[in-house]
């Protein structure tokens, strides 16, 4: 076994062990849950810098193994969500916001490893993030649950001169010959499931028929019951599928080849061609009809709809029932047009100079809504302060706006816009975070 083959070796390791240690202190973490925002603060932020520790391992890994070497682009974008991924952890000392910040930072940890060893469908953030995000919550994981069995075993028979990684071609990277596996491991744990299941069930009839059996049951029962979760036992059996969970995602994203999340990218584009059967004319009397909808009531509405940017609220209004009365509706028109956009760009033509015209006018109308929401917000917030709610809207508000912006931008210059969309999105709620602790 040559050098880079050991060090990878060793990294592998290192990655095991920190699967234990990450996911237990990750469950104390959870069953010591406390309301001391400093030390929630200071305990994710340290989970965060473990987990971004763990991803730079597990790019050493597919460097020494020669897998993958990111670009500088994608480099780069893996270090934006490092630093996103931290700068989340800290804003958590805004309370109010603590438990929204919870739910993205599982999210960017997934996202953060696909962007980091290549498993992004098109190789960088894009439009398919739904596809990205089901590759690292399910794919990949518990494609990989099992890994640890086989990797402790190989570390107890100190089999140095084979590496476990596995290339389409049936070789390891030492060029040895190796049997390839006869079935995937998801698989493998589904038909396990259900063997578990058949177990229990056979145990259950057997329980009924004698009574020693059903001694043992109970006595049994009382055993798991006897468990407290606060102690360090229970909380190292909950740690197990969590790390099993961990280690499937980090070990998993080194140990499959990227070259599955390429040839679906290169099938969802040879299939694109396919899904355009939708008449340019007809997509055309639509998104008339939308554009023609939308300024009817622009002018029918223009007086109420637009006193807000001059600070002026109209007749029989309060501030609060001004800010309230259409923000979500009008919200969920911006989205709907988002969801038009798309659907025109995937089943119409998309060398149509008429469709691509008049889906920058549906964009523009979007931008003058979400203007018109941003302004209700604005001056509710002028009048009665900030809060966690009205800090959050106005920051949703301004995502459909800029993402209304890119899309403009897309479809005039042709530039991929979705990922700086995301990354203003990210950003944006950090510096929102940030701003609810220090002004809320």
């Amino acid at each position: 076994m040559d050098t880079k083959t050991k060090q990878a070796e060793i990294l592998k390791y290192l990655s095991l062990g920190l699967s234990y240690a990450f996911s237990y202190a990750y469950i104390w973490f959870f069953t010591m849950y406390t309301n001391n925002r400093i030390a929630i603060t200071v305990f994710l932020t340290c989970l965060s810098l473990g987990a971004i520790f763990w991803l730079e391992i597990s790019i050493r890994r597919q460097y020494l193994l020669e897998h993958f070497t990111p670009s500088r682009f994608q480099r780069a974008e893996t270090i934006f969500w490092e630093a996103i991924l931290v700068l989340l952890s800290v804003s958590t000392l805004s309370g109010d916001m603590q438990e929204t910040s919870l739910f993205f930072i599982h999210l960017v940890v997934i996202y953060m490893v696909l962007s980091g060893t290549g498993h992004l469908l098109s190789g960088r953030s894009s439009c398919l993030i739904s596809a990205d995000l089901a590759n690292g919550c399910f794919r990949l994981p518990f494609g990989n649950f099992f890994q640890r069995i086989p990797t402790i075993a190989g570390f107890f028979r100190s089999s140095h001169d084979t590496v476990e990684v596995v290339l389409p071609d049936g070789t390891t990277v030492a060029g040895q010959k190796v049997k390839k596996p006869a079935g995937n491991s998801l698989g493998v744990a589904l038909v396990l499931i259900v063997i578990v299941g058949f177990f229990f069930a056979a145990l259950n009839n057997l329980i009924s028929v004698d009574s020693h059996f059903s001694e043992a049951a109970i006595a049994f029962d009382d055993f798991i019951a006897s468990i407290s979760f606060s102690d360090a036992f229970g909380r190292f059996l909950i740690s197990l599928p969590v790390g099993a969970f961990l280690f499937g995602l980090f070990h998993g994203s080194v140990r499959k080849e990227i070259s599955k999340e390429k040839a679906l990218h290169e099938k969802l584009l040879s299939a694109s061609s396919k899904l355009r059967f939708v008449s340019g004319r007809i997509l055309t009397a639509v998104l008339l009809l939308f554009s023609v909808l939308y300024l009817i009531f622009f002018i029918s509405q223009a007086s109420y709809m637009f006193s807000a940017f001059a600070g002026v609220l109209p007749e029989a209004f309060t501030a609060s029932e001004y800010a309230v009365s259409g923000f979500y509706e009008l919200i969920n028109v911006v989205l709907i047009n988002f969801a038009l956009l798309a659907t025109i760009r995937v089943f119409g033509p998309n060398e149509s100079k008429t469709l691509r015209n008049l889906s920058v006018v549906l964009m523009a109308e979007s931008t003058i809504f979400s203007l018109i929401s941003a302004s209700k917000i604005i001056l509710y917030m002028s009048r009665f302060g900030y809060t966690f709610s009205r800090t959050l809207g106005l920051w949703g508000t301004s995502v459909v706006f800029v993402g209304s912006i890119l899309a403009i931008v897309y479809l005039l210059k042709k530039k991929q816009t979705f990922a700086p969309w995301m990354w203003y999105s990210a950003g944006s709620y950090v510096l929102t975070a940030f701003i609810t602790w220090f002004f809320i």
